[in-house]
């Protein structure tokens, strides 16, 4: 047998599998567009954390449900402002808001944004909790003050619904679960957005929250 044909053969072998781990990585690359709520943002290295509600097909299974690291380097951000849009800095993203961002993944995991848009639909609410279901996941309040669309929604019965990445904490500062809300007629503060024009989805709750003398 032939050894210079096996070496050849084996180059060949290994020539394929490099190839092969080249197309592998390639196509993990995409483009990309989710919605989510922001929590936090890094001016110092260029980066914005993002609770994925929504994300484009290739994106579901990496980024909806999670909340991801994303490299904001060279992005563009706007921002609604009386009803017109306006470019703004990465500063001007304000945490606890819904924001739509547009990017792709890179072959090495990263995940790139290029443009976000700060959506003009985040909420803060005051008023008199009436009811809670946990199964449901849902917190009803009787809401005194919200800058929300105010003559709309002031003194009116509004269903909040709330999730894993909400966070409960009581008058203190002090973080609890959801399932420890008083549910005694007591004030709550809620703070996170409107979506699909009517569902009120609460990032933040205050527990007791001091009424105003």
């Amino acid at each position: 047998m032939n050894k210079n044909f096996l070496a050849g053969g084996v180059m060949v072998i290994f020539a394929g599998l490099a190839t092969a781990s080249v197309v592998f990585a390639s196509s993990d690359t995409y483009k990309f567009v989710v919605r989510g709520n922001v929590t936090e943002v890094d001016k110092g290295n260029n980066t914005v954390t993002v609770y994925t509600k929504h994300a484009s097909a290739k994106a579901k299974d990496d980024l909806a449900g999670n909340t991801t690291e994303f490299n904001a380097t060279g992005v563009k951000v706007y921002k609604w402002v009386k009803g017109k849009k306006v470019r703004v800095t990465l500063g001007g993203v304000p945490v606890g808001n819904e924001v739509v961002m547009e990017g792709a993944k890179r072959s090495e995991g990263r995940f790139n944004v290029s443009k976000i848009t700060v959506n003009d639909n985040a909420f803060s609410a005051v008023g008199i909790i009436r009811g809670q279901s946990t199964s449901n996941k849902t917190l009803t309040v009787d809401v005194s003050y919200t800058d929300y669309k105010p003559t709309t929604f002031k003194d009116k019965r509004i269903i909040f619904s709330y999730g894993d990445n909400t966070k409960f904490y009581t008058k203190a500062g002090v973080e609890m679960n959801a399932d420890e809300v008083a549910n005694n007629d007591e004030q709550v503060k809620i703070t996170g957005t409107v979506t699909s024009g009517s569902k009120w989805e609460a990032l933040k709750v205050t527990d007791n929250y001091p009424k105003a003398k």
